[in-house]
C-alpha cells in the first residue's frame, strides 16, 4: 500500500515538474519565437566580439587615458540631450525635458562642447530617454525578441525606436551638414567606449552563465522594462548586467560566500577564548574548602 502511494506521489510530482518546464518553454517561445535564428546571430556576435570588438575596446582603453575617455563620453552623452528632451516632451514629462535642455545648454557652453559635465554638479542630473521608451510608455508591446550581430539584443519595438532615434535625432541632421564623416566616427567611438566600460559585466555574463544567450536575453528585457517603469535605478543599462548577472552568478558566487567565510572564523574565535576564563577562575575557587566542609557534615549527618 505504501509503495502504491509512493508511486502516485512520484507520478504527480513528475507531471507537475513537466508542466512547469512546459510553461517556462511556452513563455520563452512566446517572447523569442525566432530563437534558432537569434542564437545564430548571438554566435556570430560572440565570435567577432572575442576576436575583434573586445580587443579593439581594450586597446581603446589602453591608448587613451581615463580623463580623455571620460571627456569623450561626456561629449557623446551631451549630443544625446536634444533627443532626450524631445522624447520627454512626447511623454508629457516637461520638467525633465527642461532639465535635459538646460543640461545641453550648460555643457555645450561652460563644459566646452560637452567635454566637461558641468550640469550634474550644478543640480541637473542626467537621464536617458529615447523613442523606444516613448513607445513602451505609450503602451506599445515589445514584440518578439531579436538578436542582431553588431547591433546586439533588441525587440521589434526597440528596433523601430532605435531607427527613429537615429533618423530623427536633432543632432544628426546638424552633424551631417557640418561634418558628415563625424557621424560614423561618433558611432564607432560610442560603440568602443560602451563595450570597454561594460567589459567586466559582459565578460561575466558570457563566461560564467550556464546559457549566456538566455541570460543576456533575460537581462536585456528586464533592463528595458525597468526603464519603462521608471525603476531603472535597480537595473541600469549596461551596469544592470552587473546587477542582473551578479545576483545570478558573479556576486552570489563572490560576495556572499566571502562574507560568511569571514564571519565563520570570527564565530569560531570565541570558543578558543573560553580556555582563558577556565584557568584563572579555578585557582581562586579552590579556596572553597567551605564547600568541602559542608560536604563533610553531609556524610556525618548520614
Amino acid at each position: 500500500m505504501r509503495k502504491g502511494r509512493f508511486l502516485i506521489v512520484a507520478v504527480v510530482a513528475a507531471l507537475s515538474a513537466s508542466g512547469g518546464a512546459a510553461h517556462a518553454a511556452d513563455a520563452a517561445s512566446s517572447i523569442d519565437p525566432a530563437e534558432k535564428a537569434n542564437r545564430l546571430g548571438f554566435a556570430i556576435f560572440e565570435f567577432f566580439d572575442r576576436h575583434l570588438i573586445r580587443p579593439a575596446a581594450l586597446a581603446y582603453m589602453k591608448v587613451f587615458p581615463a580623463p580623455l575617455r571620460d571627456g569623450v563620453r561626456h561629449m557623446l552623452d551631451n549630443l544625446a540631450e536634444p533627443r532626450t528632451a524631445a522624447n520627454d516632451i512626447l511623454q508629457g514629462r516637461f520638467k525633465m525635458a527642461g532639465t535635459a535642455t538646460l543640461r545641453f545648454a550648460t555643457n555645450s557652453t561652460f563644459g566646452v562642447l560637452g567635454f566637461f559635465d558641468m550640469a550634474t554638479p550644478g543640480g541637473l542630473p542626467r537621464h536617458v530617454n529615447g523613442f523606444e521608451l516613448t513607445l513602451g510608455r505609450w503602451g506599445v508591446k515589445s514584440g518578439p525578441y531579436l538578436f542582431i550581430p553588431f547591433v546586439g539584443p533588441t525587440t521589434v519595438r526597440d528596433g523601430i525606436g532605435g531607427a527613429v532615434n537615429t533618423l530623427f535625432d536633432p543632432m544628426t541632421g546638424v552633424l551631417l551638414r557640418v561634418a558628415p564623416t563625424f557621424v560614423p566616427a561618433k558611432a564607432v567611438v560610442d560603440g568602443l567606449d560602451t563595450r570597454a566600460r561594460a567589459d567586466a559585466q559582459l565578460t561575466a555574463v558570457l563566461d560564467d552563465a550556464t546559457d549566456p544567450y538566455a541570460t543576456l536575453r533575460s537581462l536585456y528585457l528586464q533592463n528595458q522594462q525597468s526603464k519603462i517603469d521608471d525603476t531603472a535605478t535597480s537595473v541600469p543599462a549596461l551596469p544592470d548586467f552587473d546587477d542582473g548577472a551578479a545576483p545570478a552568478a558573479p556576486t552570489a558566487a563572490s560576495v556572499p560566500p566571502a562574507a560568511p567565510d569571514a564571519s565563520a572564523p570570527a564565530a569560531s574565535a570565541p570558543p578558543p577564548a573560553t580556555p582563558a576564563p577556565t584557568a584563572p577562575p579555578s585557582p581562586p575557587v579552590p579556596a572553597s574548602p567551605p564547600n568541602a566542609a559542608t560536604a563533610a557534615p553531609a556524610p556525618g549527618a548520614n
